[in-house]
């Protein structure tokens, strides 16, 4: 007797007995993974990442003016603001370059090629012509302005295409909103709606207050948690220490360290995304959602999607639907499918970087993400639902939990990649794949 399907995309929940299981031993592997690390870091690589060691420190308009005025004070104390975390130069030089690129917009009569060499060329190429001040944190303030700044000169450039009526006044006060000059990316479009509700509203908004209150806790709780933890376990030390120190460690150390590493870099994230996120919740603008958990994710789609939402959407609405909108014949469109892979990647390579290990990280996910359109594909075929049907509900999930090792592995190998320096995700898969028992044979007699 089969089991009622509950939903085309995805099979029913397995019985509550095998759930429990499942959790059981993802919560031990998830904890003892931090204990391992931490016996790493202090055990044979204390020697190494000791000298890195340092002190621990602990860092300690629009009610009362008229509405005109009150929106050039807004601009007025962004841009005073910026240039405070920065520097004059710094933003002397961003906005000259955004006067160049929307004039060179406007010259060309709305040709949207412009915009985006010159400021996919300025993104990859700035550093080593834009002026920097000393000292390692200005620089690294200076660095996400210029990087993030020339995101938002190209949002506005190609709405400024689209409609070339388009306010000075927008296009500063889109410049010059703090929380969304860095590590945030927001498209000009979704500003200006948030913007003029914001400019509407007349009286607080409880509730948004309420949950911003909530978020800022949320926020405070795994910052304090990361500072905390960062004491005792050093696996990002380890991600960037020479070959030979991960060479030294054995198969479940390697994973152990890799696995706490992305587990560290989500919650650094979390913060750093959540930051301006909160003073612009605060604001009663809508910033994107702080990153998924990567711990628990299987298609590393919902990574794209999800970690860092407000660069999903930017490739989303500014490469990948411009690319895709007109109809075309099949084989065209599988191919065009492949172009506007290459197009998305492309951006992130020049967004990181195109150093070998950010290029590995690029073609395993871009694999990963071809392997699951590929699945999706055989999924949604009669054939396949009626496999489904014949085998049940947990039978299929059984199964495509297993499949899903497909989709899993050229993610999590990828991450490698990307969380370490040149060298570290070669090292660590080459490691895994040799502790893998019988895999060279299985392989070759495929």
């Amino acid at each position: 007797m089969t089991s009622r399907i509950h939903n085309p995309s995805i099979p029913g929940p397995l019985p509550r007995p095998e759930r429990i299981l499942a959790w059981t031993i993802w919560i031990f592997h998830s904890l003892f993974a931090f204990v391992i690390a931490y016996w790493v870091s202090n055990g044979k690589a204390k020697g190494w990442i000791k000298h890195w060691m340092q002190d621990s420190r602990i860092l300690l308009s629009k009610r009362f003016l008229p509405p005109q005025i009150a929106h050039f004070a807004f601009i007025l104390i962004g841009f005073l603001v910026q240039i405070h975390m920065s520097s004059l130069q710094c933003i002397l030089v961003l906005y000259s370059f955004a006067l160049l690129v929307l004039a060179s917009t406007w010259i060309t009569r709305g040709s949207k090629w412009i915009p985006w060499i010159m400021c996919i060329s300025f993104i990859a190429k700035a550093t080593q012509f834009v002026p920097f001040s000393s000292g390692t944190h200005i620089f690294y303030r200076e660095f996400n302005i210029y990087l993030y700044g020339s995101i938002k000169i190209l949002n506005f450039a190609l709405y400024f295409c689209d409609n070339p009526g388009a306010l000075l006044i927008e296009a500063l006060s889109y410049f010059s909103y703090l929380p969304y000059s860095m590590t945030l990316i927001v498209r000009f479009e979704d500003f200006h709606e948030q913007f003029e509700s914001w400019k509407l509203r007349k009286d607080v908004c409880w509730k948004s207050l309420r949950s911003a209150t909530w978020f800022g806790i949320r926020l405070a709780f795994w910052f304090a948690f990361i500072d905390f933890l960062l004491h005792f376990i050093h696996v990002q030390a380890l991600f960037n220490s020479p070959d030979s120190l991960v060479n030294s460690l054995n198969s479940y150390e390697v994973c152990a360290v890799a696995y706490v590493a992305g587990q560290l870099f989500h919650v650094k994230y979390v913060v750093i995304f959540g930051v301006p996120a909160f003073f612009a919740a605060l604001d009663g603008f809508r910033p994107p959602p702080p990153p998924i958990c990567i711990s628990r994710v299987s298609l590393y789609s919902r990574m794209w999607r999800y970690f860092d939402n407000g660069l999903y959407q930017f490739l989303k609405h500014q490469v990948y639907i411009p690319v895709m909108k007109r109809p075309l014949p099949l084989v065209l469109s599988i191919l065009r499918s492949i172009g506007a892979l290459c197009a998305v990647f492309g951006v992130v390579l020049a967004w990181h970087g195109t150093r070998r290990h950010y290029i590995c990280w690029v073609f395993l996910s871009a694999t990963e993400l071809i392997v699951e359109r590929i699945g999706w594909q055989i999924w949604k075929t009669p054939w396949a639902q009626k496999i489904r049907k014949r085998i049940g509900e947990n039978g299929c999930r059984r199964i495509m939990a297993t499949l899903m090792l497909l989709t899993v592995t050229p993610g999590i190998f990828g991450v490698f990649f990307f969380l370490g320096q040149e060298g570290v995700g070669e090292t660590i898969s080459m490691n895994l794949y040799r502790y893998l028992p019988g895999l060279h044979s299985c392989i070759f007699s495929l």
